[in-house]
């Protein structure tokens, strides 16, 4: 197992969660495995809080294109490398003491319009 810090900066999520979460994943996890992580634990509470989205993963990761939509900030380092750009490679594993900061953020424009991969 290894340890993931996520950043979280949306308010509606953060009223759940809080913006700090400490979460331990497979040794092969990557960003995505973060973000389901995340929605496993908003669902164990109620539904997912930002209306029009059915989950984190959904408002953030466009399911055919396989990218992070525009409005996704993302920040991701670990103790040994400064930067892990997993826009790019969404797949890259992870290391442990990976800190991943994801803003959802309108300083980059409009949000993209967000679809269901069905």
């Amino acid at each position: 197992m290894k340890r993931v810090k996520l950043i979280l900066r949306d308010p509606d999520v953060n009223k759940i969660l809080g913006n700090e979460l400490e979460l331990w994943l497979d040794e092969q996890a990557n960003i995505i495995d973060v973000i389901k992580k995340v929605d496993a634990m908003i669902l164990e509470r109620g539904k997912f809080p930002v209306k029009g989205c059915k989950s984190l993963l959904h408002m953030t990761f466009h399911p055919v294109e396989r990218r992070f939509y525009r409005h996704v900030g993302l920040s991701v380092h670990s103790d040994a490398e400064r930067f892990l750009d997993v826009r790019q490679n969404p797949s890259l594993r992870l290391p442990d003491n990976t800190v991943i900061v994801l803003t959802l953020t309108l300083c980059q424009g409009d949000w993209e319009q967000i679809i269901d991969s069905e």
